[in-house]
């Protein structure tokens, strides 16, 4: 799904840039791997804590305490604050709860929201997935892709 991805920003001369939390980077790795990245790819933010999303992404904390950082009105407001950073022509953010404990009672292990900007829209999805913080890291990246495919590519 990443080469879909990767070709029709190509095709496009489009660019994308990610704010990642629980995949840690993982996006932004599997991108980078593949030659020619730097056409499309113009950078990422992991924003992995609370703090990183306040300070370096720019979301306001009484954003972040009336939501929680696992919400889907934090992961839209990552997606625009990237995309407005690196002033991209899509952006792709992802939060989550990777387990196998949670810290927090505002979110449930397992819950995960991707949300994709692009133009003057954007949208978000919910999903919950249980399983060992490897799989989650990796299903998380792949699911973010093929929601790309399937929202912008494939429509």
């Amino acid at each position: 799904m990443i080469k879909k991805v990767f070709e029709y920003l190509i095709s496009n001369n489009e660019t994308i840039s990610f704010a990642e939390s629980c995949s840690g980077g993982n996006l932004s790795s599997s991108i980078s791997k593949i030659p020619g990245a730097s056409k499309i790819f113009v950078g990422s933010i992991v924003s992995y804590s609370k703090y990183s999303k306040e300070k370096v992404l720019g979301i306001k904390r009484n954003e972040l305490n009336a939501f929680s950082t696992v919400s889907q009105e934090t992961t839209i407001k990552m997606a625009e604050k990237v995309k407005e950073k690196f002033n991209s022509d899509y952006s792709i953010a992802i939060t989550g709860n990777a387990g196998p404990t949670s810290d927090s009672s505002e979110s449930n292990v397992g819950d995960c929201f991707i949300a994709i900007s692009y133009k003057n829209e954007i949208f978000c999805e919910k999903y919950h997935l249980v399983m060992t913080r490897e799989d989650f890291i990796k299903t998380v990246t792949n699911k973010s892709f093929k929601l790309f495919y399937d929202k912008i590519i494939n429509q």
